[in-house]
């Protein structure tokens, strides 16, 4: 709340709002250029802004071509340095204080009434308002010319005011907020009647701590309080049509307090405390009665209460044991029913066994049939498969051995075509075998100690005779033993290798494989002599030279016969 109005310098517009926010009584505010030549300003919001060019006022041009003296908030740019703003003016409501001490009543008793106005200064061109006002306020009107004039205008309205009532009825002047006039409130005070006791004015009263000894007092007062809202907007009122045209608008008038004498508020303090007390006896004494009377009321609701719990009681017993008799009715059937019940579900269960048992036995008998046809049929399958198996096992195994056979008689052809191939080469194979066989007899013939060579007429082999006694001198010489057969058998080769010179042989080999005066050949191939058996030898070459020429000449023949053979006929020879 402001107690008087003023403008004010500031270094820059920026700082305009805060200003604005934290002086009350501010309105008008003139931001310097802070020493910066710039090409462009700005104008905050909440303000009305005037500029001017070289301290000539300057108007906004708007994009449709209009004018105004009021430049919108925001940025402007591409202006001259020397072209800015110089006044900033609030857009806030202000509210100023406005005492107005020792005014006189009707019956001359000195009283103070404090009143608050709140104004805004007009020139919003959004609310329908002439932008030109802002600048006729600046320039004409300006903060203590307003001020003034506030004061001055309203003291003589209070004071008027004060003059045409009396001290008892000041205090209803007081009022809040006034923005509007009530018709009913603009009727002379004669014609107010009891009637209006109702009125919205004082209906929010308590009666009861008033207290009703004088009701001229409590009318009095109510014609007051509504006397007071009336001369309230009147005064708003009157001072619009006074600062309307200057550019200010009066939004609100109230009379916030009234100060009496401090004898007289003794006075009337001390009326209203015995009204007061008077009120407090009554309600007291009321409140006495009341609170019997509630007591004597809730003592009857008591014993009522009780006497209707009683009876609910003995109802809810009597209900209880009704209800007993039917749950006894109702559970002895539910028991029978309960036996009904298992009996029907003991037969049903036992019903449902033997179905299921039997249904079970069908199942059984149907899958043993099925399982036998299975089996049949399998095991029918498994025998054609076997026969068919058999016979083409029996077709494969016949194939098989007409082929081996077809085989074996081409490797027969190829063996007989081979073997006519190399029959020669068999037949000296074989001739070597002999004569190879011939030289063993004769390496066993010497082996016999119990061989006794002798000479005779027959004409032998010299070849064979010498052979036998070279083997047997030959033996003789790497033994020790002295024995009488080895003896002999030494001095009967010596004796017919001596009568080599009578040229005798010993007896040649017959055609089965004998030699003259020996026996049968034995099991192994080789020729067996009889000890004792005397043996011609008529032959007086050394024997060892002559088995020993044998031997090489056939190996030597052996020899050029393998040498001469071919590659390929090598194999089957050996």
């Amino acid at each position: 709340m402001a107690s008087s109005l003023y403008s004010d310098d500031c270094s820059s517009v920026s700082k305009a709002n805060s200003l604005f926010a934290t002086e009350k009584g501010l309105l008008v505010l003139r931001p310097g250029g802070g020493g910066c030549l710039s090409w462009y300003f700005t104008v905050p919001s909440g303000c009305y802004a005037l500029v001017t060019r070289h301290g000539a006022d300057e108007d906004y041009v708007a994009e449709d071509g209009t004018t105004s003296p009021v430049w919108p908030p925001g940025l402007h740019y591409f202006y001259p340095p020397w072209m800015g703003v110089s006044n900033l003016v609030t857009m806030q409501s202000i509210v100023l204080d406005l005492p107005v001490k020792a005014c006189k009543t009707k019956d001359n008793v000195t009283v103070n009434v404090d009143v608050d106005l709140v104004f805004r200064i007009m020139g919003d061109a959004d609310r329908g308002e002439d932008p030109l006002l802002v600048r006729k306020f600046v320039y004409e009107v300006k903060p203590r010319g307003l001020e003034q004039q506030l004061r001055d205008a309203q003291e003589e309205a209070v004071r008027a005011l004060t003059r045409s009532m009396r001290h008892t009825e000041i205090y209803g002047i007081r009022s809040g907020p006034t923005t509007r006039v009530k018709s009913s409130d603009k009727k002379d005070d004669a014609s107010d009647s009891d009637t209006d006791d109702t009125d919205s004015v004082a209906s929010d009263r308590d009666e009861v701590l008033e207290g009703s000894s004088d009701n001229s007092d409590r009318l009095t007062a109510k014609r007051g309080t509504r006397r007071g809202v009336r001369v309230a907007a009147e005064m708003r009122d009157r001072l619009n049509r006074q600062f309307v045209p200057q550019g200010v608008l009066i939004e609100s008038v109230m009379i916030t307090r009234v100060t009496l004498p401090d004898d007289i508020t003794s006075q009337m303090t001390e009326k209203t405390m015995v009204i007061s007390q008077n009120a407090q006896q009554r309600m007291y004494h009321e409140n006495t009665m009341q609170n019997t009377r509630m007591e004597e009321e809730v003592a009857g609701m008591v014993q009522g209460f009780y006497e209707e719990r009683m009876q609910e009681t003995a109802a809810g017993e009597e209900k209880i044991g009704e209800e007993k008799v039917k749950l006894n009715d109702l559970v002895a059937q539910a028991k029978k029913s309960e036996a009904n019940i298992r009996e029907e579900s003991q037969v049903r269960i036992e019903k449902m066994m033997a179905e299921k048992k039997l249904e079970e036995q069908r199942v059984k008998d149907r899958m043993y049939e099925t399982i036998t046809n299975i089996r049949a049929e399998a095991e029918k399958e498994s025998a054609e498969m076997l026969a068919n198996s058999r016979a083409d096992a029996q077709s494969m195994i016949a194939e098989a051995e007409l082929r081996s056979t077809q085989n074996h008689a081409e490797a027969q052809k190829v063996l007989s075509a081979a073997e006519g191939k190399i029959a020669p080469w068999i037949e000296l194979k074989k001739e070597y075998e002999t004569r190879k066989k011939e030289m063993n007899v004769y390496g066993t013939l010497a082996e016999n100690d119990g061989l006794v060579v002798t000479g005779g007429e027959q004409n032998d082999d010299e070849g064979a005779l010498l052979a036998v006694a070279d083997a047997i001198l030959a033996r003789s010489d790497g033994e020790e033993g002295d024995d009488e057969v080895g003896a002999r058998s030494r001095l009967m080769a010596e004796l017919a290798l001596i009568a080599r010179g009578s040229s005798a042989f010993i007896s040649p080999m017959t055609e089965g494989g004998h030699v003259s005066g020996a026996g049968d050949y034995s099991d192994g191939g080789m020729p067996v002599l009889p000890p004792n058996r005397p043996i011609s030898v008529r032959d007086p070459t050394p024997p060892q030279n002559i088995v020993r020429d044998k031997r090489q000449t056939y190996e030597k023949n052996a020899s050029r016969e393998f040498a001469l053979t071919p590659t390929r006929q090598r194999s089957s020879f050996l």
